[in-house]
């Protein structure tokens, strides 16, 4: 939670010694009584923080929650907080599960993806009456309507409280309890248990007529969202990054033996992407400028070796070809003709550009089924999703 302007115990020189074993006893004793009043006031939260373990440990500036559901709390920090404070950091920390939002943070900048989501749950909270905010977090009024993913690209001008917004640091990284990397089925199993939880939740406060109407609206996005197709090539773009190892920083220890091998880059990167438009008339300029905004963004963050876009109807018209350096792409229609999809393939191969992955922005109506590709193809169709190869993911100009 963005708290720590209130007790910046990270910029303390001398650290401070662990509670006496009765002050550890009347902080367990707090989040007790608080976990019980969330329970008969609150109960959407009350339920989704039982759910939660709850860990002491001083290695957490304030508190955090991983994306497992293990939330940790500072016992300095619990002990410095009034009662009603706890409540609202309690509720705070579990509707970051709630939300996923480690697993959702995908390539973004961790500390403005953690003050994005702060943003939205202490509004939520607020405008609930869910405890006392505490002074020093980050609030803007009317976040709660927003998803964490467009404050995140259009953050508020300041905290909305005249303040920096803490520092962004509750929401763990997307690994397991040993901090291993979640794989895709770990990430699928997660998604699902949040969405059970907040719906077991959600009618719990309902039974008891306590479930505020800007929540109920929350939670039936939650349940009943549809991904964004962005989301979706996100998470398969974020797949592709390599480990930290590159020739272009070769291993300076060796290099005085000549002998070269690759050295440690801290960049994220991918090989090489391929993007193919079909302008045989059903891709506009629209259509475009809504997908070179979001694929711009994703390339930015996973920074492809180069960029290769085939503009195709029923043959090859033209190809821009970027390096990093040339970023962001602009895409402009080249062709109006009929529609075949095999002759960009055939360009893939016949120049060797051996892509990681490949997207093709079409309606969906061509001579897919006519062949197959070795290369990993995402179609991302306005309308027809009838292939027998690669993957479909619809397209919605207004998502």
């Amino acid at each position: 939670m963005t708290v720590a302007t209130v007790i910046p115990m990270a910029d303390e020189v001398t650290p401070r010694p662990p509670l006496s074993a009765e002050q550890q006893k009347e902080v367990e004793k707090k989040v007790v009584k608080a976990k019980a009043r969330l329970i008969l006031d609150h109960p959407f939260f009350g339920m989704a923080v039982s759910k939660r373990d709850i860990k002491y440990c001083y290695d957490t500036p304030t508190a955090s929650m991983d994306a497992v559901g293990q939330m940790r709390l500072n016992p300095h920090f619990v002990n410095d907080c009034s009662h009603k404070n706890v409540i609202f950091l309690l509720a705070h920390e579990a509707m970051h599960f709630m939300l996923s939002h480690s697993i959702r943070r995908g390539a973004r900048d961790p500390k403005m993806w953690n003050i994005a989501a702060d943003h939205v749950i202490n509004d939520t909270l607020v405008h609930a009456k869910v405890g006392d905010f505490i002074e020093g977090g980050c609030h803007f009024d009317g976040a709660r309507d927003h998803a964490t993913e467009e404050l995140y690209v259009d953050p508020p001008p300041d905290d909305g409280n005249g303040g920096e917004g803490g520092i962004g640091s509750d929401v763990g990284d997307p690994v397991d309890g040993q901090g291993n990397p979640l794989d895709e089925s770990k990430i699928k199993e997660l998604e699902a248990q949040a969405k059970v939880e907040a719906i077991q939740s959600a009618t719990l406060a309902k039974q008891k007529g306590k479930l505020p109407a800007s929540l109920e609206r929350m939670i039936d996005e939650l349940v009943h969202v549809k991904t964004p197709w962005y989301d979706i090539l996100e998470r398969y773009f974020n797949g592709k990054i390599r480990d930290g190892w590159s020739w272009k920083r070769p291993n300076r220890r060796f290099v005085g033996r000549g002998i070269y091998l690759p050295g440690v880059d801290y960049t994220p990167r991918m090989g090489k992407f391929v993007a193919i438009i079909d302008t045989s008339g059903s891709i506009g300029q629209p259509e475009l400028n809504v997908f070179g905004g979001h694929i711009n963004r994703i390339i930015e963050q996973c920074n492809p070796e180069s960029i290769t876009v085939i503009y195709c109807d029923a043959e090859v018209n033209h190809v821009d070809t970027y390096e990093p350096e040339d970023l962001p792409l602009k895409l402009t229609p080249h062709g109006g003709g009929g529609t075949a999809f095999k002759p960009a393939f055939d360009y893939i191969d016949e120049h060797n550009l051996d892509p990681e992955i490949v997207v093709y922005l079409t309606d969906g109506y061509g001579d897919q089924n006519d062949f197959t590709s070795k290369h990993d193809t995402i179609w991302l169709t306005t309308a027809c999703s009838d292939f027998e190869w690669g993957t479909v993911v619809e397209f919605d100009v207004d998502a």
